[in-house]
């Protein structure tokens, strides 16, 4: 069933639409109503319905600023706003935030109020979720994410799971696949009869795929067919679980792992913990300033048998490894992202915009729009 919230502070009208309209007919049900705009901000985000119906003059936050904290949030969310002719400017500004119409109540008619219900439950029906983020967004949006910069995707996965990706509330497994940049292989060979599938690139060669339990042993047979025809493809699998929260903390350690044994050509296993804890613990903290002290600090060692050990085991000084570290995630971010090279710079600790520009140009014998702009046409 379509969800609906109904908000307006004058009873007699959230009652009445709820008692006269024949919802059903729709597919819709009310499941909640609130008497101002924030207590049916809190409902929103409690319930996330699919419509919602607002009065534009409310106390303590009226429609417009709850229309646009919905669209913010939400913007596949259907609003639909109930106006009076004193808030005519109200409702135009309603419908450039995004809502779908608006109602006139001094002048409310049964046949315009269901012709609207009509066409979003034809809208809801027929929408499709990654429709209203082109699929090179929703990557750009998970790759940042998964570097640690903040932005919507934590918003559109709630929105994903909520409605089309609902199944992963069943067991699933997470697979990160490398080497998909052949010209054997692609993304697109690796396909799944199975409805319940998702595909997420990340990077140029690399992809996370979302499959449920059921499916894993079909799938994994392909993942096998596609190695025979080139053998640089691999994969690691996390699983099985289950719902949002695991789908995040498992994506994100699959990552940390992949990037841990594609940087130092080692399995996390071969190296003793206390110096597989210390790596690790650089390659989430890039933005920190670390000296040896602190991680060895961290890790429970003295600072000289944590020097000794990190040498003999990595092959290299703590100043250097670390230094390789921020140029490898910064050529990373430049490679795979359109952001800033300020944002960049912050990210590995340097908070100054030309000094990062320096840095990566004496490390890199060119500067980060070079880079960047070389790694494009590389590309194309």
């Amino acid at each position: 069933m379509i969800k609906v919230l109904i908000a307006d502070d004058e009873r007699i009208v959230r009652k009445g639409l709820i008692a006269t309209v024949n919802w059903e007919k729709f597919g819709m049900e009310v499941i909640a109503e609130a008497p101002n705009g924030q207590k049916a901000w809190e409902l929103f985000q409690k319930h996330a319905p699919d419509v919602v119906i607002t009065d534009i003059v409310m106390p303590e936050m009226n429609g417009i600023e709850l229309a646009r904290n919905i669209k913010q949030n939400s913007p596949i969310t259907k609003i639909l706003l109930l106006s009076c002719h004193r808030d005519f400017t109200f409702a135009q500004e309603g419908m450039n935030i995004g809502a779908s119409g608006y109602i006139l109540k001094t002048a409310f008619e049964d046949q315009q109020f269901e012709e609207y219900l009509g066409r979003i439950e034809n809208e809801i029906k027929h929408v499709n979720i990654q429709d209203s983020y082109d699929s090179s967004n929703l990557a750009k949006e998970f790759y940042e994410w998964l570097c640690d910069f903040e932005n919507t995707f934590p918003n559109l996965l709630a929105e994903l799971f909520a409605k089309k990706w609902n199944w992963m509330e069943n067991p699933y497994y997470i697979y990160l696949i490398n080497g998909l940049n052949s010209n054997k292989i692609s993304h697109e060979k690796l396909s799944c009869g199975e409805k319940q599938f998702v595909k997420i690139p990340c990077g140029q060669d690399q992809a996370f795929i979302f499959i449920l339990e059921k499916a894993k042993a079909d799938f994994e047979h392909l993942l096998v067919e596609a190695r025979s025809i080139d053998s640089s493809i691999h994969w690691k699998n996390h699983g099985p679980i289950q719902g949002m929260n695991e789908w995040m903390e498992g994506v994100t350690t699959l990552y940390s792992r992949y990037k841990f044994e594609k940087q130092f050509k080692v399995s996390l296993e071969d190296w003793p913990f206390p110096i597989r804890q210390a790596v690790q613990i650089m390659i989430q903290d890039l933005d920190q300033s670390f000296s040896s002290s602190d991680i060895a600090n961290k890790v429970g060692l003295s600072r000289s048998h944590f020097s000794t050990m990190f040498k003999k085991t990595v092959g290299e000084n703590f100043i250097t490894f670390i230094e390789k570290l921020k140029i490898k995630a910064a050529c990373e971010l430049l490679k795979n992202t359109s952001l800033p090279l300020q944002d960049i710079g912050e990210k590995i600790g340097i908070q100054d915009g030309k000094y990062f520009s320096k840095w990566f140009k004496k490390c890199m014998g060119k500067t980060p729009s070079e880079y960047r702009q070389n790694k494009k046409q590389n590309l194309s």
